[in-house]
């Protein structure tokens, strides 16, 4: 499974951030493990519907565990372009409009 976090991605997605040193902080704590979880809980807050990622970004954001609390939604829209790119979610729209972008679960299983 290649859920590796990427930290040049991490860096790029931080950049520009008002004080980001604890988000920063926040995400370079974060183990292999970690990132299963977020993926769930991305994953189990969609069907096979269209949501706004914003919608679903902010849900995981709040019903996160305290130990996540640092973590910024902008790393949840960064977890769902990894999903996008392994195939295991669908996008319509841009993930940098998170209020216009859409996802889902995929339409029909391409394997796995």
């Amino acid at each position: 499974m290649s859920t590796m976090l990427n930290k040049d991605v991490l860096a790029a997605a931080l950049n520009g951030m008002g004080d980001a040193q604890e988000a920063r902080e926040a995400i370079e704590r974060l183990q292999a493990q970690d990132l299963v979880k977020i993926d769930q809980s991305i994953l189990s807050s969609l069907s096979h519907a269209w949501k706004k990622a914003g919608f679903v970004t902010t849900g995981v954001l709040l019903a996160a565990p305290d130990e996540y609390e640092d973590i910024p939604e902008s790393f949840y829209a960064l977890r769902i372009g990894v999903l996008a790119d392994e195939s295991r979610i669908e996008v319509k729209g841009s993930l940098e409009a998170l209020k216009t972008c859409e996802i889902r679960l995929p339409s029909a299983s391409g394997g796995g």
